[in-house]
């Protein structure tokens, strides 16, 4: 229910042509890998940053099961919003319109807002988690909505947005591993930071790295998406961990 209320207040919006006007990246330029880096005119347009979407859609599929049999309910709401977000990112490579850039964008924070509640809503002592909890969850979802606006204010509003979600996610993160962690916990959390630090370093160098990359195909931007199909799983699979009986921890 939170995922297609939350999804359908962003598609209304964005068709009211309001965040027309927002910064995105748009066209085949922006991408580093050609649009037929493959030799089969078939297939569809940058064959490799399109078909490493299905990524988000296996880790939620795969996820779901297990997070269902816990009763883990914002953990299944993590991982539709994950089968979701597929699609998504496939229309916005597929269509390349502005409208499907914008709900990329801030479907995106929405979930990077979803793994900080979900850790968050668990035991912790740490001084974010707590401050968090202290807040109705309605209040940090619009909060969290609504920051997407500063998109509209400046050209780096999205850029904003995106780092104080990841901020937070990562700080509760490492609070819940702190407060309930082991060694094995330290590792996952390691790969999903690591994979975060991918998914943003690796997207931004895209267009440089094809000055230094001799294949057209891995991409700076389709190794990014590795990455954050990465972070995804790691995240749910560090909560999973953490909230395991003690004894199933090792």
């Amino acid at each position: 229910a939170v995922v297609s209320t939350q999804s359908t207040g962003h598609i209304v919006l964005i068709n009211t042509g309001w965040f027309d006007s927002v910064t995105t990246e748009l066209g085949y330029e922006m991408y580093a890998e050609r649009v037929h880096s493959l030799p089969f005119q078939s297939l569809p347009p940058m064959p490799f940053n399109t078909l490493v979407n299905a990524g988000y859609f296996i880790v939620g599929a795969a996820w779901l099961p297990a997070l269902t049999r816990s009763r883990d309910e914002q953990g299944q709401e993590f991982c539709w919003y994950s089968m979701f977000y597929s699609g998504i990112q496939l229309a916005r490579i597929v269509l390349q319109t502005q409208r499907a850039a914008v709900l990329d964008q801030w479907i995106t924070t929405t979930i990077f807002c979803h793994v900080t509640l979900w850790i968050s809503s668990h035991p912790c002592g740490g001084v974010v988690t707590r401050s968090l909890n202290l807040v109705p969850r309605p209040l940090l979802l619009l909060l969290s909505f609504f920051s997407y606006f500063l998109a509209l204010l400046f050209p780096i509003g999205f850029d904003i947005s995106l780092a104080a979600h990841i901020l937070l996610a990562v700080t509760v993160g490492l609070e819940a591993h702190n407060s309930r962690g082991n060694s094995r916990s330290s590792l996952i959390f390691g790969k999903a930071v690591a994979c975060c630090v991918g998914f943003v370093v690796l997207k931004v160098l895209d267009l440089p790295l094809k000055e230094y990359w001799t294949p057209n195909c891995v991409s700076g931007h389709f190794l990014s998406k590795l990455c954050d199909v990465g972070q995804i799983y790691y995240a749910a699979e560090l909560v999973y961990i953490l909230n395991a009986p003690k004894q199933h921890r090792e």
